[in-house]
């Protein structure tokens, strides 16, 4: 199941860089829109035939405290990998708070269960390597929308296939050598981060042409991630900052 599971990966990976190297597209073109429209469509039936309602129905049998919990215990694990990105970025400052955080969560948090940093002042901050590419140049390649994942670009569909890989915490599940960990934790949160974008979701179907709306929101909201700068709140239609990642 696992080598099943990396080859489709892999294969993701290939086919995102090919994207990713191709010539960089203004910020309103999508050559890719059929296909992307196609996969939209997709993702709508799935997220109102299937995602939604189990997400739901997690909310209503796991109460917040819990849901809470595993929500830290899984931005705990992702802070190694963010510290490698502040780095790669040149951005020392910001990899020094990430580390201050990870150590805290992880001792005082009791495993990251508990955001002590949090009142500590320590704010989180997410990077990815898709960010780390674009600082370092490389252009966004063509908008595409992943079945399941939602909108991308050929430059973050290659960052994600490099994190999926390159993430310390995925290496470590990986070197544990048990077969359906890997699978249990993307599977669990992914689960919890649907839990917590579900409405957004819905809100973003009530538009008169949803895929259109989602495309402009995306790729506003990783112009201001790329630059590490704070969002717009006077803008409504705004929707990104509202999960929490």
């Amino acid at each position: 199941m696992r080598s099943l599971f990396k080859k489709f990966i892999i294969l993701g990976v290939l086919l995102a860089s090919v994207s990713a190297c191709s010539t960089t597209q203004t910020a309103n073109s999508d050559p890719l829109e059929g296909f992307n429209r196609t996969m939209f469509a997709f993702n709508e039936v799935t997220h109102k035939a299937v995602l939604k309602p189990v997400a739901k129905t997690y909310e209503t049998v796991v109460p917040e405290p819990p849901r809470k919990a595993v929500r830290n215990f899984f931005r705990n694990l992702r802070e190694p990998w963010v510290f490698i990105n502040d780095i790669l970025q040149g951005e020392f400052k910001r990899a020094g708070t990430t580390f201050q955080r990870f150590v805290i969560n992880s001792t005082v948090g009791i495993g990251g269960l508990l955001n002590i940093s949090e009142g500590a002042g320590l704010e989180y901050h997410q990077e990815d390597f898709g960010q780390t590419l674009a600082v370092w140049g490389v252009g966004d390649g063509p908008y595409l929308v992943l079945p399941f994942l939602g909108p991308s670009s050929g430059r973050d569909a290659f960052g994600s296939g490099v994190g999926f890989f390159a993430d310390p915490a995925a290496i470590a599940i990986d070197n544990a050598d048990e077969e359906g960990l890997q699978l249990g934790k993307i599977g669990v949160e992914s689960l919890d981060r649907y839990s917590r974008s579900y409405g957004l979701i819905d809100e973003v179907l009530r538009n008169k042409d949803p895929y259109l709306y989602m495309r402009i929101q995306y790729q506003q909201n990783r112009a201001f991630e790329i630059r590490n700068g704070k969002r717009d709140h006077s803008e409504a239609d705004d929707i990104f900052d509202e999960i929490e990642d």
